[in-house]
């Protein structure tokens, strides 16, 4: 197999180039379609508006107080829910000029990064090798998510995943002190890009570098412990530079909202058998929905490596492989343990796959003699058949999003009529859809006006429900039963809209009227206190 060393600079630079192109194509398809009938042709919407408004806030502390105001709010004041959505929110909407598209199409960096990673990773192979194998693994849907989702998860996997298989392609034990830093540093990155699922990464990573460890060791015939040691302090040390100043800050507050979400009583708890549980990230559907052609790659991939580590008794790939394979098998047990499930929290377990699907591909083709251009063909032939723009969770086709995409922009002009003669009003939207409190803000917010939103989606008791409603000065009450309502969740306060409804309705202190009605004839009802 032809070796780096004989690559020329063009011939090396054509490479990069080749993939920096499908990396551009893969990018373009995808925001076409998002702005077309995807994510980007309705209004902002859960969860990603989340981050979106954050962004706003942020750039607006920005605008008023420069860089170093903005970052002592980052760092100090406000420590961000997820820190690099956060920042990137910042910057794309910095972009775009407040529009939502800025963002999301800043994540593209994330996608260089990661194959990045990818390539570094496989260092081992030659450039076309590499090339053909990265640019296949962009025609898998999770690449796509990165994109049409704008939320931690999707970063957050990829990066666990090439995370590892950086690691597996290193040397541990005899590598130099930066490199091991700088590993650490990696580490650090890939645990604060979703912090409320620090211990999670934290497992992942340190189960893969004990089976990394573990086998080099067992496969070695001297055996340096405080070598190893003092390797794993190192990379240590660089991820504790990235995440223990986070954890400083906001530590406490992340593990408010872990306990919130995770609890035993939680709304979001996924319902089902042992068995559904057992298969809820692998089944067919919900696997090629994220991982499309490597859902049905990925273990012949594993296999056939086992067969020639074993044939070639390749005690060098032995401890990569372990690493890899610990990883993956680790990530499918948190996530199939865990009682709440969702296809943003299997992140992780579809991020680890994905970069150990890269990591095989790579074994084998240099192990198999193949030429790097026959890879790099068929790399380019897996792409045109398996890539598709369509993508992510949210389609303009869906009639929940519709009806929240319509209600939403029908609502919006006569709530900021009362905005503009309400500084400082509080607007409580009582359930979710087809009318939501994060996308009315959003939409608010790029009008200039902020003011306070409030969600009553998870009130348990009548009582809740009306102490909310009492302090509000707007309430945004749906009738029951609407499309593009409840997002498919139990949330409590539903069993009360209707009682509210009855009561606002006879209450002298508020003004109410239908703001949107559907073809069913059911009301958004906007609410207004009087004498305010």
């Amino acid at each position: 197999m032809q070796s780096d060393l004989s690559f020329s600079k063009h011939q090396r630079a054509a490479a990069r180039f080749v993939l920096l192109g499908f990396c551009l194509l893969h990018v373009a398809g995808i925001m076409s379609y998002l702005l077309r009938d995807g994510r980007l042709s309705i209004v902002p919407i859960y969860d990603d508006v989340v981050y979106l408004i954050d962004g706003l806030r942020r750039l607006a502390v920005l605008d008023r107080q420069g860089i170093v105001g903005f970052l002592s709010d980052y760092v100090y004041a406000q420590p961000p829910h997820a820190p690099l959505v956060t920042l990137t929110s910042v910057l794309g909407l910095l972009l775009s000029a407040g529009a939502p598209w800025g963002p999301y199409l800043l994540n593209a960096g994330w996608i260089l990064l990661v194959l990045l990673l990818g390539r570094f990773a496989l260092r081992h192979a030659n450039q076309w090798t590499r090339i053909g194998i990265l640019v296949a693994a962009l025609a898998i849907p999770m690449f796509g998510f990165v994109l049409a989702e704008f939320r931690p998860d999707p970063v957050w996997g990829l990066l666990v995943g090439f995370a590892v298989i950086v690691s597996a392609s290193t040397d541990l034990i005899w590598a130099r002190r930066r490199h091991l830093i700088a590993l650490g540093l990696l580490f650090g990155l890939t645990i604060v890009s979703k912090p409320t699922a620090a211990p999670a990464s934290m497992v992942v990573l340190g189960i893969a570098w004990i089976a990394q460890v573990s086998a080099s060791m067992l496969v070695a015939r001297a055996r340096d412990i405080s070598r190893t040691v003092r390797a794993g302090g190192w990379v240590a040390l660089g991820a504790a530079c990235l995440f223990i100043p986070y954890l400083v800050t906001n530590g406490a507050a992340i593990l408010a909202y872990v306990r919130e979400v995770m609890a035993g009583d939680s709304m979001w708890r996924t319902p089902g058998s042992a068995w559904e549980h057992i298969t809820y990230y692998l089944s067919r559907p919900t696997g090629t929905l994220v991982l499309g052609w490597a859902w049905y790659a990925a273990l012949p991939l594993f296999a056939g490596c086992v067969a020639l580590i074993a044939w070639f008794r390749d005690k060098q790939a032995l401890p990569a492989f372990a690493a890899v394979m610990a990883a993956t098998t680790t990530a499918y047990l948190i996530v199939t343990v865990s009682a709440v499930k969702s296809l943003m929290i299997g992140s992780i377990l579809y991020g680890t796959i994905v970069a150990a699907v890269v990591w095989s591909l790579g074994y084998l083709m240099t192990r198999i003699p193949f030429r790097g251009s026959a890879v790099l063909v068929a790399g380019a032939l897996v792409f045109a058949v398996a890539w598709v723009p369509r993508t992510g969770q949210i389609h303009r086709e869906d009639p929940s999003m519709l009806a929240a995409d319509t209600a939403n922009r029908t609502i919006l002009p006569a709530l900021t009529e009362v905005l503009r003669a309400r500084p400082n009003a509080t607007v409580l939207v009582t359930v979710p859809g087809p009318a939501y409190a994060g996308t009315l803000d959003f939409l608010s917010r790029q009008q200039g006006m902020t003011r306070t939103f409030l969600s009553g989606y998870t009130s348990d008791s009548w009582e809740r429900v009306w102490q909310s409603a009492s302090s509000a000065d707007v309430i945004v009450v749906s009738e029951v039963g609407m499309v593009g309502q409840s997002l498919g969740y139990s949330f409590p306060s539903l069993k009360y809209q209707m009682r509210l409804l009855d009561e606002l309705r006879t209450r002298a202190e508020f003004a109410g009227s239908p703001a949107f009605t559907d073809a069913k004839n059911r009301s958004v009802w906007l609410f207004v206190r009087n004498g305010k």
